[in-house]
């Protein structure tokens, strides 16, 4: 019998076109292709045809992604990266608070490696003079959006002076009707190391930090996506912290930034993302798509 398999994810990313058309070639699979920007749910018929799922991986774009996952845990369908994983992930709050308690339980392990400090902030709309005196205090801050699913609400803004926190609230004001949350800046080397995940499989991308960029060329916009990448080579350490947050955070595939800071040894963790982009990995597309079939005949074996 042919293995069902429920996909969540914008079906116009690159990888996942890719992961989908790998799938497809698959004929011991049947695909189904939910996309949350664009699809609506049949409430009552989904209900009826969840059970018929040996798989649902979501790639989370929107809110429906999410609501498959609590449908999934509710009828015990086995999930890549599970509903509470996910939902620590999307709440900066929440995961600051797990990375916090997981370099907390390992921190013997972890001495090389570092968390921001970090605050939670209610919206600066409430009481601007009382935010803008807050933040003053305090600067450089990087300010971001509470939600890292939302890209309609998403944002990472740097402020080193008043003027620059007047700037973030006149920039941003419709999209600060909700908590912040607010880090430290770290003056690094200006270089991003990109540490992305597979199952047991680590790989490591480096490319200028687009910060740094802004900070040196003062370019009117810079597309990510255009910045040079290039191997960063993982060292034993590393491949340890991937292990722990893997297994704290009970992520299998997931993505993580680190920098290497200017006034000290070791590297500060700054920004974790279940499912990332995976850019600037040749074949992570395969990788995938043989992880899934690992998990898939795991789940088989295992009944």
């Amino acid at each position: 019998m042919k293995k069902h398999i429920l996909i969540s994810a914008k079906s116009d990313l690159p990888l996942i076109e890719k992961i989908i058309n790998r799938l497809k070639t698959e004929n011991e699979l049947k695909l189904d292709i939910h996309d949350p920007i664009k699809d609506s749910i049949h409430l009552k018929d989904f209900y009826e045809k969840i059970n018929d799922y040996n798989l649902i991986i979501a790639k989370v774009a929107g809110e429906s992604s999410i609501d498959l996952l609590h449908m999934a845990q509710l009828f015990n369908i086995p999930t890549i990266n599970n509903l509470y994983a996910i939902l620590n992930c999307k709440n900066k709050i929440a995961l600051d608070s797990a990375l916090r308690h997981a370099f907390k339980r390992y921190e013997k392990e972890l001495t090389d490696f570092n968390l921001p400090e970090s605050w939670i902030h209610p919206s600066p709309l409430k009481d601007l003079n009382h935010f803008k005196d807050w933040a003053i205090s305090k600067l450089p801050l990087v300010f971001k959006s509470h939600d890292q699913h939302n890209e309609f609400f998403r944002f990472n803004f740097l402020a080193r002076d008043q003027s620059e926190i007047d700037d973030f609230i006149l920039s941003k004001k419709d999209f600060l009707y909700f908590d912040l949350y607010i880090q430290e800046f770290i003056d690094c080397d200006g270089i991003d190391r990109k540490v992305y995940v597979v199952g047991d499989k680590i790989f490591g991308i480096q490319r200028e930090n687009p910060i740094y960029i802004f900070l040196r060329d003062k370019p009117n916009s810079i597309d990510v996506d255009e910045i040079e990448r290039k191997e960063f080579k993982l060292d034993e350490k590393i491949k340890k912290l991937s292990k722990i947050l893997s297994k704290e955070l009970n992520l299998s595939i997931f993505g993580f930034d680190l920098v290497k800071p200017l006034d000290k040894n070791g590297y500060y963790l700054l920004d974790l993302n279940d499912f990332p982009g995976f850019r600037g990995i040749k074949n992570i597309d395969q990788v995938i798509v043989e992880y899934i079939l690992d998990y898939l005949e795991g789940l088989e074996n295992n009944k």
